[in-house]
C-alpha cells in the first residue's frame, strides 16, 4: 500500500487517526496531503510527520492523490464528496453522510459514471463483536428476528476532554452536531443487521441543560422492511455511557455491548446462554481494517462494506425521524 497517495480533509480528531493509521499500514508521509483550515491542527500533523498540508481545500486539489478522506463538519460532506468525484477520486467520508440529501443524486451519478469507490465510515461494521453478531443471525441461531433494540448515550463533555464542548462541533446543528446525526452508528448497525427501513416514529429534541444548539435525545419506533420493529435510542446527556443492542427471536436472543466488547447467545430450546468475548482489544485496529478495505476496494474494484447507497439510507432514516418530530407522526422512508 506504500505507493497509495491519500487526501485526509479535516485534522480534528478521527482525520489525526487517519493519518496515523495510514502511516502504519506503510504509506508514506510523502504520499498523504492534509488539509485542515485551523492552523492549529495543521501544526499537529506536522509533528505526526506529515509535509504536504494546506488551510484551503481548493489548493489541496491540485496535489496528486488517488482516494480522499473526509473528516471536515457533516455539512461539508456532500459538497467536497462532489468536488472531489468530478476528479474522478475514490472517497471514505465519515459518518453521518450529510447534513441533508441536498445534490446527493449528482454525486450518486458522478460516482456511477466514473466507477469510483465511495464508502461510508460505519466503523462498527468492522468490529469482531458486530462481526459476530452478524455471523450468528445468518446462521439464524436465534430463529426469526422480531425485534432490535440499541442503545447509545454518551455525556457531550466528555468526549473531548481537551476543548470546551460548546464550540465542538457536536454543539450546533447546522454544522452536523447533535445526537440523532452522530451517533447514527446505532441506526446503521440496525440497517447492517436486520435489513432495510420502511416507516418511523420519533421524537427528536433538546430536553437537557447543556448548552448547544442541536437536539441531545432521540428516540425512534423503526419498521422494517422485513416486518420486524426496531426500538433505537440515542443521547448526549447520559452519565453512564453505553452502546449496546439486543435482538429478540422466535428461539432466543442476542446481546451485544460495545463497552465490555462482548456478545451474549441466549438459546431458549437449551435454555443455555453462549459468551463471545475473545475479540481485539484495541478499538484502532477496526479502524485500520476499515482503511485497509477502502483501499483494497478502491485498488481491486471490490464491492465495499459500507457502500454510498447504504448510507443514502441511513440518511433517509434520519431526516423521516426529523420530519415525524414536526408532524407527531409514523413517516415513510
Amino acid at each position: 500500500m506504500n505507493n497509495v497517495k491519500l487526501l485526509i480533509i479535516g485534522a480534528g480528531s478521527i482525520g489525526k487517526r487517519h493519518i496515523k493509521n495510514a502511516i502504519n499500514l506503510g504509506i508514506s508521509v510523502n504520499n498523504i496531503v492534509v488539509m485542515d483550515p485551523r492552523e492549529d491542527r495543521i501544526e499537529e500533523v506536522k509533528k505526526i510527520g506529515v509535509i504536504k498540508t494546506f488551510t484551503d481545500f481548493d489548493l489541496s486539489l491540485k496535489e496528486q492523490f488517488d482516494a480522499a478522506i473526509i473528516c471536515s463538519p457533516t455539512s461539508l460532506h456532500i459538497k467536497q464528496a462532489i468536488e472531489l468525484a468530478r476528479l474522478k477520486k475514490h472517497i471514505l467520508i465519515e459518518k453521518p453522510l450529510g447534513l441533508n440529501l441536498e445534490n446527493i443524486n449528482e454525486l450518486v451519478k458522478i460516482v456511477k459514471d466514473n466507477n469510483l469507490t465511495v464508502m461510508l465510515a460505519y466503523i462498527f461494521r468492522f468490529m469482531p463483536s458486530i462481526e459476530a453478531v452478524k455471523k450468528k443471525l445468518d446462521k439464524a441461531v436465534i430463529g426469526k428476528v422480531l425485534y432490535f433494540r440499541g442503545e447509545f448515550s454518551e455525556y457531550l463533555p466528555d468526549w473531548h476532554k481537551y476543548e470546551d464542548y460548546r464550540t465542538f462541533y457536536m454543539a450546533e446543528k447546522k454544522k452536523g452536531g447533535g445526537s440523532i446525526l452522530d451517533q447514527c452508528h446505532i441506526m446503521d448497525l440496525a440497517h447492517y443487521l436486520i435489513g432495510d427501513f420502511h416507516s418511523v416514529q420519533a421524537a427528536n429534541l433538546k430536553v437537557s441543560s447543556l448548552e448547544i444548539s442541536a437536539d441531545d435525545i432521540s428516540e425512534m419506533i423503526i419498521r422494517h422492511e422485513n416486518k420486524v420493529i426496531s426500538s433505537i435510542h440515542t443521547d448526549i446527556f447520559g452519565r453512564s455511557h453505553k452502546k449496546n443492542l439486543e435482538i429478540k427471536g422466535e428461539e432466543g436472543n442476542i446481546h451485544w455491548d460495545f463497552y465490555k466488547n462482548e456478545v451474549q447467545i441466549y438459546d431458549s430450546k437449551n435454555n443455555k446462554f453462549e459468551i463471545l468475548n475473545e475479540f481485539e482489544k484495541d478499538v484502532n485496529q477496526s479502524y485500520v481494517d476499515e482503511l485497509k478495505h477502502f483501499i483494497t476496494c478502491f485498488k481491486e474494484n471490490k464491492k465495499n462494506k459500507a457502500s454510498l447507497e447504504e448510507g443514502i439510507h441511513t440518511m433517509k432514516l434520519i431526516l423521516a425521524a426529523e420530519k415525524s418530530e414536526l408532524s407527531k407522526k409514523e413517516e415513510l422512508i
